[in-house]
């Protein structure tokens, strides 16, 4: 098993409070939140049929709605709400220089 590394995912700058931004880091697809100052990684396409969840909504109760068949996940969690062992990959973030970089 490899070694996890930071790796850049997108500026600071470039994600704005209430916003959502789809990347591909390392050829992982990632969608990144920035929610009450916290910033989420999550897993940027639904377990169901991969839809990109960067064309969903989010709501003030940090639930990420896919755009494609409606199934619900935390945000916080990656959790999916309709079956407890359901859940998007998190991934661990930090900001540093100006950067959002991700662990993977």
């Amino acid at each position: 098993m490899s070694e996890k590394s930071w790796f850049f995912a997108l500026n600071d700058s470039d994600l704005n409070e209430g916003n959502m931004e789809f990347v591909r880091v390392k050829g992982t697809p990632l969608l990144l939140i920035r929610k009450n100052g916290v910033i989420y990684s999550l897993f940027g396409k639904c377990k169901h049929m991969g839809c990109r969840l960067s064309k969903g909504t989010f709501s003030d109760e940090f639930i990420l709605k896919c755009p494609c068949h409606g199934w619900e996940y935390d945000i916080r969690s990656g959790k999916y709400l309709g079956d407890k062992d359901e859940a998007l990959e998190f991934y661990e973030n930090k900001v540093e220089d100006g950067e959002i970089l991700v662990l993977l």
